[in-house]
């Protein structure tokens, strides 16, 4: 139905996806994580309105997570396996969700990565 008869009304793009082999110290590293989230909310040309984080564990792997008025960004780690998911969904013809999931994506130095994309557009009749 993209196009619908009468168009787009709403703009909702979703990019999201899986980081294999990436660099476990960068994993591990809440203050980095945090600054590549924030650097990722101005790639993708939205606007912060909070940010947090949560630790599992002392060893454990991180949620970092952006709220911006757009939608949200988040990045999920398994340091022990190398691995993360990324979630990137904005709303608006102003945002570029790809290029925050690409930048986040060149910070975590994957191997290996699995990228998703999803229209969450509302079309006119």
């Amino acid at each position: 139905m993209a196009g619908g008869v009468g168009g787009r009304l709403v703009v909702g793009r979703h990019v999201y996806g899986n980081l294999y082999g990436c660099d476990q110290n960068v994993l591990r590293d809440e203050a980095a994580l945090i600054t590549i989230v924030k650097e990722a909310v101005k790639v993708a040309n939205a606007m912060l309105l909070s940010i947090g984080s949560y630790r599992f564990g002392p060893d454990g792997g991180l949620t970092v997570f952006a709220v911006v008025a757009e939608s949200h960004i988040s990045i999920h780690t398994w340091p022990e396996h190398g691995f993360a998911t990324v979630d990137v969904y904005t709303c608006g013809d102003h945002t570029d969700p790809k290029a925050a999931f690409d930048y986040i994506a060149s910070r975590l130095k994957p191997k290996r990565v699995e990228a998703f994309f999803g229209d969450r557009s509302m079309y006119g009749e």
